[in-house]
């Protein structure tokens, strides 16, 4: 009896001890906290800003002339004696100014229709001083309609070069001082010419509708409808006045002033451009 009191006492002494042990690991449970943290990607987006083909070029431009063949002289002096024989102008340094009008003939920008029209002037005294022998000067008017192409015409720098017929007016007037300190005053009429040019250049867009232009230009303006005429002299002026035009198409000594003579130049300009019509558009470029 005795040992089974013992054995009972022993179990539940046992399950009493469980049972603390189980209380007491209950109370001692650990809770642990914890944010969730969101780290967000960096995206980088590229936008470009592509211009369209202008649907309209005014440029403007002036700058120095400088004449070749038989637009040359004597430093840019005058010579009496070439003047009188037909052998040069008498002038080769000017300056000059050019209207332009540009219109595209493709959706690309790559071909412009380019509507010219100018004005030159040539001076034996613009530079060179030397006037003891007399002097001369020459105005041309011209004007044509000529096809240019364009390299890059969506972009801020825009290359091209072209060529057109070419029209021009040509008058002026010269002052011979013989040896006997004579004077002779020279009216050089109106003389319509047919040529050409030949140009390059570049147009830089500061702004979309806004850009300044850089070009060289060749003239060759009186390469038809050369013709050489006798001097017609007024005597009831003095000093006596002769008129003749440029007298272009002869070597032949019988006429005074004329000579088989190229009104030939070269042009350096600088000047502005609108460009009429340019939209800016914005493009996001796919990320790869």
């Amino acid at each position: 009896m005795t040992g089974n009191l013992n054995k009972i006492s022993v179990s539940v002494l046992a399950v009493l001890m469980l049972l603390c042990a189980s209380v007491k690991a209950q109370d001692t449970t650990i809770t642990i906290k914890y944010d969730t943290v969101k780290i967000q990607k960096t995206r980088t987006i590229t936008i470009v800003t592509v211009r369209t083909v202008p649907k309209f070029i005014l440029h403007f431009s002036a700058g120095l002339n400088t004449g070749a063949m038989e637009l040359t002289s004597h430093n840019g002096g005058f010579s009496r004696d070439d003047f009188a024989t037909g052998k040069n102008y008498g002038a080769r340094n000017g300056f000059g100014f050019n209207l332009t009008g540009k219109l595209p003939l493709n959706k690309k920008g790559s071909f412009w229709l380019d509507i010219i029209t100018g004005f030159d002037r040539f001076q034996s005294d613009i530079f060179a001083k030397n006037t003891e022998e007399g002097k001369v000067y020459y105005n041309s008017i011209n004007g044509g309609v000529g096809i240019e192409y364009n390299f890059t015409p969506t972009n801020k720098v825009k290359y091209f070069f072209g060529a057109n017929p070419l029209v021009s007016l040509i008058s002026g007037k010269a002052e011979i001082i013989n040896p006997d300190n004579n004077r002779v005053e020279i009216k050089i009429s109106n003389s319509l010419r047919i040529g050409y040019q030949a140009f390059l250049g570049l147009e830089y867009a500061f702004e979309k509708n806004f850009g300044v232009n850089l070009g060289l230009r060749f003239t060759h303006a009186n390469l038809l409808m050369k013709k050489s005429e006798t001097p017609t002299q007024d005597e009831t002026v003095v000093p006596p006045v002769s008129t003749v035009g440029i007298n272009d198409n002869s070597s032949s000594d019988l006429i005074e002033f004329a000579g088989w003579k190229q009104f030939a130049y070269f042009s350096a300009n600088v000047g502005f451009s609108y460009f009429f019509g340019v939209k800016q558009l914005k493009y996001k470029v796919p990320e790869r």
